[in-house]
């Protein structure tokens, strides 16, 4: 079975093009996919146990395909005014596969979606009241806490549920504490200094630290080891201080003590980097080399089983893939005319 590469765009702020193109990983060329038109893609996950099955949540609702990518069938029509927005599959069961939603909210499924529940709403304030609605932008489960979910919501900091999703403490006090920092405070869509805080784009947790989340935020990337009660800084900034605004943060699924990071230098940017850690966050190194990014660096995607791949994608289009470690790596433009690209997977 071939491996492909598979972006999703949203033409709502740039281009005329939503959905979903795949390219096979040892492919020159994009191809358009079989979602409705006009269907604005948020996430992608490909199924870790048969890469024949993609998720997207989107626009329209949440969508499986089950010959990578070629036709869809809709598994959640989302309620007026709701969109999907992000995309799990259990690490330690794959039939449970959970939705998140903009306003904020989640649906979580145990037969391999062919059912799904509408869970109760998480209890959690809108901090930022006149930005836009709370949406869980990533969630994120350590298989060996298989009932602990970390979620990451833009634009209202990071919350966290110990029973599957049925109950949700906030972890956000923190952020905004950490906001009366001058260098942590930005505000761009409110007069609100702890938006930029607030403003998280994508959780993890390595199965190597089971209880500490990394989150990928305006202000950089920073991780908590006591269940969001603090969260420390992982100091991004200092190996390129103009490219602090941190849009995605992985672990590798080859490796629990390695995460990538996307970085740039804003959300509409003209620069953007692609970062390594093998200490857990520790330590960083910039990953890509010998390429000129040109916009915000979006996402990155890891290969489940090749350690050697890597790709990534910024927001004007840009996509960038190494299969040989980040030693050398090859550009692959998506068509023109493709909207703003926000998600990336491979499988």
């Amino acid at each position: 079975m071939l491996s492909y590469v598979y972006a999703g765009v949203s033409a709502r702020t740039g281009g005329n093009i939503s959905g979903i193109f795949r390219r096979a990983v040892e492919s020159d060329s994009w191809q358009a996919t079989g979602l409705p038109d006009d269907t604005h893609v948020h996430a992608i996950t490909v199924h870790p146990g048969d890469p024949s099955i993609v998720y997207a949540a989107t626009s329209k609702g949440l969508y499986r395909s089950r010959d990578q990518g070629e036709g869809w069938t809709c598994l959640v029509t989302p309620a007026p005014g709701e969109q999907m927005w992000s995309v799990l599959i259990h690490p330690a069961n794959h039939r449970t596969i959970l939705t998140g939603c903009a306003p904020l909210g989640l649906y979580r499924s145990e037969d391999d979606g062919e059912t799904w529940r509408r869970m109760p709403r998480p209890a959690i304030r809108e901090r930022l009241v006149g930005a836009f609605p709370s949406r869980i932008m990533r969630m994120s489960i350590a298989p060996s806490r298989p009932d602990e979910i970390w979620a990451a919501m833009e634009v209202n900091g990071a919350m966290y549920s110990p029973d599957g999703g049925e109950s949700w403490q906030d972890c956000s006090d923190a952020l905004v504490n950490l906001s009366l920092q001058p260098h942590l405070q930005s505000a761009i869509l409110t007069k609100d200094v702890a938006e930029g805080m607030l403003d998280v784009h994508a959780v993890c947790v390595s199965p190597a630290a089971a209880g500490t989340a990394f989150l990928a935020l305006r202000m950089g990337l920073f991780c908590s080891d006591d269940g969001g009660t603090s969260w420390t800084d992982l100091g991004i900034g200092q190996y390129a201080a103009h490219l602090r605004y941190g849009r995605d943060i992985v672990v590798a699924p080859w490796s629990a003590n390695t995460l990538y990071a996307c970085v740039a230098d804003a959300a509409r940017g003209q620069a953007g980097r692609l970062y390594r850690s093998q200490d857990r966050g520790r330590n960083w190194v910039q990953l890509d080399r010998d390429i000129t990014v040109r916009s915000t660096m979006m996402a990155v995607a890891l290969h489940l089983h090749d350690a050697a791949q890597a790709h990534c994608v910024t927001r004007l289009g840009q996509s960038f893939s190494t299969r040989n470690g980040g030693q050398t790596w090859h550009p692959y433009d998506l068509p023109a005319g493709a909207g703003t690209a926000v998600a990336l997977a491979c499988g």
